[in-house]
């Protein structure tokens, strides 16, 4: 049994209140209404700000597409029109060649038609698009505004509870400071494995750590360890405190 006087047990109680209200701080920060609208709209942000960017990428490439096709258009049309310009020059006589040229100007004219499908379809993809880009930039400008707002909220919101959680923080160090170490240690030990409470009040026949009543022996047990040491609850294992 660790020696500790009742003055010791009793500031242990003590410090188990202000170890409690810290974790409760601690819970109220980590919990704020403001901070988890923030985490929501600022998942939200980068799920639209990927999104923003990848129909950016993808409409710069709708407009490489387009020059690509627009300038094989002009290509294709200058190669028809020499083309078309030699089969009337009259300085082609050859049945054949002549053939052969009907043949090239008929395939021109079959590559200039679907280039121009082709082209038209990518038009409408980029008008499409660009509304799209449009839309969420407008969407990306206002929830980043939006993300701002709140997390100044959130700071405002939390600003009282970090200087709360400062203070307790010093009061537990002045607490703690009267304690003796290994009783401390002995605490310590206890609350990070008994859910943040590790003493509790013994008050009438229950141990308020577990808020289960002891039996007639185990109240003698009690009052005989916490005369000149940390007396036990026999249910949960919290150091136990008689108060009464």
């Amino acid at each position: 049994m660790i020696a500790a006087t009742p003055a010791d047990q009793r500031r242990l109680l003590d410090l188990q209140q202000v170890d409690t209200a810290i974790r409760q701080l601690q819970h109220r920060r980590a919990n704020l209404p403001e901070q988890k609208a923030l985490d929501e709209n600022a998942a939200r942000l980068a799920t639209l700000a990927t999104e923003y960017q990848s129909s950016r990428e993808q409409l710069d490439r709708l407009a490489r597409q387009q020059k690509w096709h627009e300038d094989e258009i002009a290509s294709v049309d200058a190669r028809r029109k020499g083309g078309e310009g030699r089969m009337y020059s009259g300085q082609i006589t050859s049945e054949r060649e002549l053939e052969s040229l009907r043949a090239e100007l008929s395939s021109l004219r079959g590559r200039k038609n679907d280039l121009e499908d082709a082209l038209l379809e990518i038009m409408e993809q980029r008008e499409e698009l660009e509304a799209r880009v449009e839309r969420l930039r407008t969407e990306h400008g206002e929830l980043t505004r939006a993300v701002g707002d709140m997390t100044a909220a959130r700071d405002l919101a939390a600003g009282d509870l970090d200087v709360e959680l400062v203070q307790r923080g010093e009061e537990r160090t002045a607490v703690a400071a009267e304690v003796p170490g290994p009783v401390l240690g002995y605490y310590d030990d206890l609350r990070a494995r008994k859910d943040g409470v590790g003493v509790a009040e013994l008050r009438g026949r229950t141990c308020m750590g577990c808020r289960l009543e002891l039996t007639a022996t185990e109240l003698e047990d009690v009052a005989a360890d916490s005369a000149h040491g940390l007396a036990r609850c026999e249910q949960c294992g919290r150091i136990l405190v008689p108060t009464g």
